[in-house]
């Protein structure tokens, strides 16, 4: 009897034994979901997809940030982003826990020392996005949330707003309603502001500059702050950014009681050039005999600036010489690229 006991004892001893070896010897890739961290929350994004400063290609951008935001959104979170198609070696940022998730080509190559480390999403159009291996619970809650959304009308009606086949009549860009709602703080036609923005970045929100200068309007980070805005990489933020500073600007001119023609004109110009170059312009202007208040005047004047018998002794410049050229071309072609809206786009 106690012979019995003993055998069934050790059965027992030896079943338990393996069912917690079992356990601890389970690979760490089951697909149970899990729940998410609370130090996913805000998650952050890096788009590693070129997006060309040309036609369409600069919606890619636009796109990922409206789904990545939206996925965020649907976990009841904040989507940041760490930088879109910069120098930036975003492989190694995923790996270091300074972003959660990658978009990219779902054609892309993962560089080999990542490959083993990183899973991929399912693919949607010609894109996928890319987390760190272990975060299964991030990756099943993509893989869901885009199973979803790509077989809905929400998604359609994205890609129609991106990907246009045809680009409607009345439309100019997939950011039209923020350029809408932007360009009453200036008293503007919207068409007028359309113009600026595809002159700054050809509607491409991830365009950066070597100056510095982000997204859509090409604003500068420390220009930003002074308006509270702190993603550029946003488009309603970004266009609220550059509003903002362009209305500053016109306000300043619009003091020294300038015509409404002539008020575009300079405001269009300190936005490219600043608004103490514009300064050493007029008062230039208004020491050569013209009138400072005229921008006909005044863009007449600009290329004197370039010379040396005109600025060696103008003290009064606090940037001396100026070569104005990309400055006239700018408000230009702002103003021609409207006045093709015009012709093209019902108000």
């Amino acid at each position: 009897m106690a012979r019995s006991f003993r055998i069934i004892s050790v059965i027992i001893l030896i079943f338990a034994a393996g069912c917690l070896l079992r356990r601890c010897s389970a690979p760490s890739c089951d697909m149970t979901p899990g729940v998410l961290s609370p130090e996913r929350d805000p998650l952050t994004a890096f788009i590693n997809i070129k997006s060309g400063m040309y036609s369409n290609k600069g919606y890619l951008t636009g796109f990922q940030y409206t789904l990545l935001t939206g996925f965020a959104d649907s976990l009841g979170r904040e989507m940041n982003f760490a930088g879109i198609y910069r120098h930036e070696d975003s492989w190694k940022m995923l790996l270091d826990g300074e972003v959660d998730v990658v978009a990219v080509l779902a054609s892309d190559t993962i560089p080999e020392p990542y490959a083993s480390c990183v899973s991929s999403s399912m693919q949607f159009r010609d894109y996928s996005w890319v987390t760190r291996s272990e975060d299964k619970a991030l990756l099943y809650q993509i893989n869901r949330w885009l199973g979803l959304i790509t077989k809905g009308e929400e998604y359609a009606g994205m890609e129609r707003r991106f990907f246009p086949a045809v680009k409607e009549r009345g439309t100019i860009s997939p950011y039209d309603g923020i350029v809408k709602a932007n360009s009453a703080l200036l008293g503007w036609d919207w068409r007028l502001l359309s113009a600026v923005i595809f002159k700054e970045s050809r509607f491409s929100m991830g365009a950066c500059s070597r100056r510095g200068a982000v997204g859509l309007m090409q604003v500068k980070r420390s220009t930003a702050a002074v308006y509270g805005v702190t993603d550029l990489f946003n488009p309603k933020e970004n266009v609220k950014a550059g509003v903002l500073y362009l209305r500053q600007i016109q306000r300043h001119y619009r003091k020294m009681g300038l015509d409404s023609a002539d008020l575009v004109c300079f405001t269009l110009a300190a936005y490219n050039a600043g608004e103490s170059r514009m300064r050493d312009c007029i008062n230039f202007t208004d020491s050569i005999g013209r009138n400072g208040k005229s921008w006909e005047d005044v863009s007449g004047s600009i290329p004197l600036m370039s010379q040396r018998e005109y600025y060696e002794d103008a003290d009064f410049l606090r940037h001396g010489k100026f070569d104005g050229r990309e400055t006239l071309r700018y408000v230009e072609d702002v103003l021609e690229i409207y006045n093709e809206y015009c012709q093209t786009v019902r108000y």
